[in-house]
């Protein structure tokens, strides 16, 4: 009797700490195999950037028709030399070949239509709220009227909550992957706290509006980047080491300590928007692409590779910003020379062979 009762302890207590883990990411894998996976529509996106391409074509389709009509004469007899750097990178271009596959051009349109993506994480939160203010306004109403609109909140309510799930997990996995504090309870979605880890904002969806949900989803991938094998949640329990599972990546713990150093600090979180912005430029220009075409190449999805130049950027940045013991006051000139070597063609082959360095601490 006492042994029976002392299984369904422990397995309860097991069912417990999973239910715990459930709002942090195991793995990248997991982040990754939600966005690619069929159920996660990116319709709206897609359709904005298709509006914006068109648009922009229409602008430019526009602006040279009338700049040649008020040049038709001096075009038809003197048309100006083309430059040595417009020959260039004419040339240039033509050596840029497409992906090469359906598959690999479907999952680079979702990784620029999550750059379109808003933050969603905490509109639940929100959402919660609005619906107590809601009921509280209704007291008044009959009964059945209050029956109906609290079916059309909570029908609402699970709908918000599956969208903004895997939002959720990413941002508070970044979190307790640097700071090591995995209360999600004690975690609002609004605060100073976010600062510790490098936003600039009290609201982490601000700060990433720039470069939308894909800024997280690139943070994790750096969190998770070549990350030592996940500690067992009853192992880690058992050393003291409460991580509840979470892969440990030791460039992230580098480059955060760095960033709260005095003298040295700057925002982590808002700094990798910059970089998720370079890296959605190469992406469109299409310099990954002939290291995701190579048959001999490590990558076979665009996420991969993205992924690894991203990390290897943050790299460089770390050695740079360290040896040239650098503060917030030079970040301005240190960022554009970074960009005009890493946001290219060239640099995106030496960011991803940073990717593959261990940094000291």
């Amino acid at each position: 009797m006492n042994t029976t009762t002392h299984t369904t302890n422990t397995n309860t207590k097991t069912n417990d700490d999973d239910d715990d883990e459930n709002f942090l990411l195991k793995s990248r894998k997991e982040m990754l195999d939600s966005f690619l996976s069929p159920e996660c529509d990116f319709t709206r996106e897609l359709v904005e950037r298709a509006a914006a391409a068109a648009a922009a074509t229409t602008t430019t389709t526009t602006t040279s028709t009338t700049t040649s009509a008020t040049t038709t004469m001096v075009q038809l007899h003197a048309p100006p030399p083309r430059s040595k750097r417009d020959r260039f990178m004419s040339a240039f271009k033509g050596q840029i070949k497409p992906l090469q596959s359906h598959r690999l051009l479907d999952e680079r349109e979702r990784i620029l239509a999550l750059s379109q993506m808003p933050l969603k994480w905490n509109r639940r939160k929100k959402l919660k709220k609005k619906n107590e203010k809601t009921k509280t306004n209704n007291d008044g109403n009959n009964n059945k009227n209050n029956h109906n609109s609290e079916e059309e909140e909570e029908g609402d309510e699970i709908e918000l909550e599956k969208a903004d799930e895997m939002h959720r997990k990413m941002v508070l996995t970044i979190y307790a992957k640097l700071t090591g504090d995995y209360r999600e309870e004690e975690i609002d979605a609004v605060g100073k706290h976010w600062e510790t880890i490098g936003f600039q904002g009290e609201d982490p969806s601000t700060d990433v509006r720039a470069c939308g949900a894909l800024a997280v989803a690139n943070m994790v991938s750096f969190v998770l980047f070549n990350a030592a094998p996940a500690i067992p949640a009853a192992a880690s329990a058992a050393s003291g080491n409460a991580n509840n599972g979470v892969t440990l990546g030791r460039n992230a713990v580098a480059v955060h300590r760095l960033s709260r150093c005095p003298g040295q600090q700057f925002p982590m979180c808002a700094l990798g928007v910059t970089f998720t912005s370079w890296s959605i430029r190469v992406l469109e220009n299409g310099f990954l692409n002939e290291h995701i075409n190579d048959r001999n190449s490590k990558f076979n999805s665009v996420w991969d590779c993205l992924d690894s130049y991203y990390v290897g950027v943050w790299n460089i940045f770390y050695k740079t910003w360290k040896r040239g013991k650098y503060s917030l006051k030079d970040a301005s000139a240190v960022l554009k020379h970074l960009e005009k070597h890493l946001a290219c063609r060239t640099g995106v082959s030496k960011a991803i062979r940073a990717s593959e360095r261990v940094l000291d601490m």
